[in-house]
């Protein structure tokens, strides 16, 4: 009987230092590859995931949780350029470099993200815009500042930066989906979207994946051809205007 109560004594204590409430996030993404042609006007991702018991755990939590989705396009350089009028003509007046500026950058929530998260650990993790970015010039914080926040204008404008803190639905306790869509513009290359557990503003767990936007057919054609042989493509089009324009003037003259 001893042996029986000691026995139940150990099984209680390691339950009790067992690491319970364990979740792992299962996501998947609706398309691997988005196809842009001559009719391509734009398209709908949807990601969608369940939160589900970490393997060997027993006994976890019914939520309420949390999602955040951030999708980045492929890193390059830019530019941003202030322009002042000189001499009554308008010229370049300062300008600041960055590195590692994302072609597209989306946040997508249940809900608003300072909700969620503080912005001292969402800027640990690196979910925000800011965090993906350096800039190479030495220039002032105040000013790096205004121009990265024209930078973001500009993405703005261009359909390529948002933020949706309404996107992220749980249609149950541990089902959600979200739809981000994409514009006509949407840069060619690899993506990654990261989505991010929360409960109670602590990180369960994350998963990232990848997708692809791609031209293809005659645009494909036409867009690799311009950027590994410009000097062909560039006398392809004079001729082909200058073709053009001989055959139109023929054919009027008739």
């Amino acid at each position: 009987m001893k042996n029986i109560k000691a026995a139940l004594i150990l099984l209680y204590l390691a339950l009790l230092t067992y690491p319970a409430m364990a979740q792992r996030l299962v996501s998947r993404l609706s398309e691997q590859e988005i196809s842009i042609n001559s009719t391509f006007v734009g398209g709908t991702l949807t990601l969608f995931g369940n939160v589900e018991p970490d393997i060997g755990s027993i006994s976890y939590s019914a939520g309420p949780f949390e999602v955040i989705i951030m999708i980045q396009g492929g890193a390059s350089d830019k530019i941003v350029r202030e322009k002042s009028r000189q001499f009554g003509v308008w010229l370049n007046a300062s300008n600041v470099n960055y590195s590692g500026v994302p072609s597209f950058f989306y946040l997508l929530s249940t809900r608003s993200l300072d909700n969620i998260i503080d912005e001292e650990k969402l800027a640990e993790l690196g979910i925000n815009f800011e965090e993906q970015i350096q800039t190479t010039s030495e220039q002032t914080s105040d000013l790096k500042e205004n121009y990265t926040n024209q930078l973001i204008r500009l993405m703005k404008e261009s359909g390529t930066y948002g933020i949706n803190t309404r996107a992220v639905s749980f249609h149950s306790p541990t089902f959600y989906s979200a739809k981000i869509n994409l514009p006509s513009n949407v840069p060619n290359g690899t993506y990654l979207a990261t989505t991010f557990l929360f409960e109670n503003g602590e990180l369960i767990d994350r998963m990232a994946q990848r997708f692809f936007v791609r031209t293809v057919g005659v645009e494909k054609f036409i867009s690799n051809t311009a950027r590994d042989f410009p000097l062909a493509y560039g006398l392809a089009s004079v001729f082909l205007a200058l073709f053009t324009g001989w055959l139109g003037g023929v054919a009027f003259r008739r």
